[in-house]
């Protein structure tokens, strides 16, 4: 059970804040401390959040739309909450190494190289394809320049690195510069994050250690001499560009200061690149750069394996498309699972969750115009708000928050009574099923008249339980982009959800 509940004092003027008179404290697990805290921002109720975006060199597979589906969930429950969220995301679109670190060919080159394109080409292909699944997937994303570039932030980060220098943390060789890790962390060799010593994570990560490093531990915030990599700028030490790390670091203090509130990612992420954007940032600014930590776990296949890009085939949207699935279907997947948990990918499942989306859906369409138009909901409404918040608000529990949205529905069924919507409305704030544009669509259809005939000539059919009758007719509409459900008030029809495989 959370802690209790605090008067508001001065309420939000976010429209979430009209849920209840009465706020409860907000818990998420914070990696720091491994354990999970209330969320108090350093300058309540504004909160910075910044969160690691796609590096654009291929699709952005279910695994990565997972993980911005945990972030876009993140924010909204924070909103809530009657937090004002300053949120900022990257996009990597240079110096992100096959490796993961400082060996191997940049991402975006490799596929340039390998598709006889400029890397920018590249680059703007996959953001466009990237901004198109989350518009389908209803992730609302930063506005540029808070959804930014690495490639237009060159400058910030060759600032940034020139703090490092002047601070004794970082070196310049031939082959670039480079931040000393050893230095950094001292005696302990400990990262604060992933709690591993310096030998630990080189025994792990099987570094190559360049004659130019001091130790095999320091990582590039500027790399030098590489004729053949296709992206380079001038800087004080010369021509070249920046490493993987320094990107995040320089943008998001750009855009958020030199303190964040919360910084979130994969938990592949943990100890090499957000130990290394800790050590970096603090060492240019000697403040404390992250007070919350959040990580989401992995999206895996049946047999348990991670859903990767390295793993060679991996499921895309587009899969989901093709098979005729809602995407908002998987989104309803990924609320079945606690974002720390691993969740089990198939087909069976999207499926599974999809006949959950089409129950909610139903129940909106087919509301009674007083119903939707009621000022109040229900009184027993009040219990399941109560279930839901506290739901959201213990460590972002998804699972629980949408057991409690299906049983008011049910409830509502079993008790004749459609007096929910505002209600639900409120729980759609996190939801993001666009529940409300649903309804609108329902109320604002109109049909041209053969399809209405149609509509008609099924529900005779089905009267005269002329069933093969009624099959073909609805396959008919279907056919024609529209679909039709029964109820109990009559069949209700509808534009067939249009979920284009054409770039946008």
């Amino acid at each position: 059970m959370l802690a209790g509940e605090v008067l508001v004092v001065q309420p939000s003027t976010d429209a979430v804040s009209s849920l209840r008179s009465l706020v409860k404290p907000f818990y998420i697990f914070n990696t720091f401390n491994r354990t999970i805290e209330e969320f108090r921002p350093g300058n309540p109720p504004e909160v910075s959040y910044y969160s690691c975006g796609p590096t654009v060199y291929l699709p952005q597979h279910l695994g990565n739309m997972r993980a911005y589906l945990f972030v876009d969930t993140f924010r909204r429950a924070l909103r809530f909450n009657g937090f004002n969220v300053h949120h900022v995301m990257n996009i990597t679109d240079v110096g992100h190494m096959t490796s993961d670190e400082d060996s191997g060919e940049d991402k975006i080159e490799k596929t340039a190289r390998a598709e006889d394109k400029s890397p920018q080409e590249v680059a703007d292909f996959y953001i466009a394809q990237f901004k198109r699944d989350c518009a389908r997937l209803n992730i609302e994303l930063p506005q540029p320049p808070r959804l930014c570039r690495a490639t237009d932030h060159i400058p910030d980060m060759i600032a940034l690195i020139k703090k490092i220098l002047h601070n004794g943390f970082a070196y310049v060789r031939p082959s670039g510069v480079y931040f000393d890790v050893e230095k950094w962390r001292g005696p302990s060799r400990l990262g604060r994050l992933s709690r591993q010593s310096l030998d630990e994570q080189h025994a792990g990560q099987r570094l190559e250690h360049s004659p130019d490093k001091k130790s095999p531990h320091d990582f590039a915030l500027w790399v030098l001499n590489q004729p053949t990599h296709l992206m380079q700028w001038e800087s004080p030490w010369g021509r070249g560009y920046p490493g993987w790390h320094i990107e995040c670091s320089a943008m998001s203090m750009k855009y958020l200061g030199e303190t964040l509130d919360i910084h979130s990612g994969g938990l592949d992420h943990i100890p090499v690149h957000h130990d290394n954007e800790i050590a970096q940032s603090e060492a240019a600014t000697g403040q404390p750069f992250v007070r919350y930590f959040v990580h989401n776990a992995f999206l895996v296949g049946m047999e348990g394996a991670k859903i990767s890009k390295s793993a060679g085939r991996f499921p895309v949207l587009d899969d989901l498309l093709n098979e005729g699935i809602n995407p908002l279907a998987f989104r309803l997947l990924c609320f079945g699972a606690k974002y720390r948990s691993e969740l089990a990918f198939s087909l069976e499942a999207v499926r599974a969750a999809e006949r959950n989306l089409d129950y909610l859906l139903e129940f909106v369409r087919n509301l009674p115009d007083g119903a939707s138009d009621a000022a109040e909901d229900s009184g027993w409404t009040f219990a399941y708000a109560d279930r839901f918040h506290e739901a959201i608000n213990n460590d972002l529990n998804t699972a629980q928050a949408l057991a409690s949205t299906l049983e008011m529905v049910a409830e509502g069924y079993r008790r004749h009574d459609h007096c929910i919507w505002n209600t639900l409305k409120r729980f759609d704030l996190v939801l993001g099923l666009n529940l409300e544009e649903s309804l609108r669509e329902t109320r604002e259809a109109t049909f041209p008249a053969e399809i209405l005939q149609l509509r008609d000539e099924r529900e005779l059919a089905r009267k005269t339980r002329n069933f093969g009758r009624a099959d073909e007719l609805r396959r008919e509409l279907e056919v024609r982009g529209y679909e039709i459900r029964d109820s109990k008030t009559g069949p209700v029809l509808m534009r067939r959800p249009s979920f284009s495989l054409t770039e946008s």
